[in-house]
């Protein structure tokens, strides 16, 4: 190593086997005698048992997930059972007209001025 110290790629590299062949035996001589770069190496590799014990442990999240999703999927269908049903049943009211035996339904006439006041007036707050 050349009395230089180990840097934090360089340690994370050896502890995970990804540290060139030619740079081991260097990194190994420096950490045997160099107190600071023993306890660095020491840490990664805590950091690397602590990364595969959670790697190990079975995801509270991964199990939540498909319930959430399976809920979330019946109150879709609840909601879209209740809109049929309340589409369904408001018929349209029918009246009989006078002297005829025939339905019609009712159609309450607004010309379009008069929406559009209404729409004003609603803007308007008044």
């Amino acid at each position: 190593m050349n009395g230089r110290h180990a840097t934090a790629a360089e340690l994370e590299g050896y502890i995970l086997g990804s540290l060139e062949a030619s740079r081991i035996p260097a990194i190994e001589d420096h950490c045997a005698e160099c107190d600071v770069c023993a306890a660095a190496l020491a840490g990664e590799a805590r950091l690397e048992v602590a990364f595969e014990q959670v790697a190990r442990q079975p995801s509270r999240i991964a199990t939540a997930r498909p319930l959430r999703a399976a809920a979330y999927g019946a109150a879709g269908l609840a909601a879209m059972a209740a809109a049929v049903l309340l589409w369904f049943s408001h018929a349209p009211t029918t009246a009989t007209a006078a002297g005829e035996g025939s339905t019609a339904t009712v159609h309450h006439a607004m010309d379009d001025g008069a929406i559009l006041d209404a729409r004003n007036d609603a803007l308007d707050g008044g």
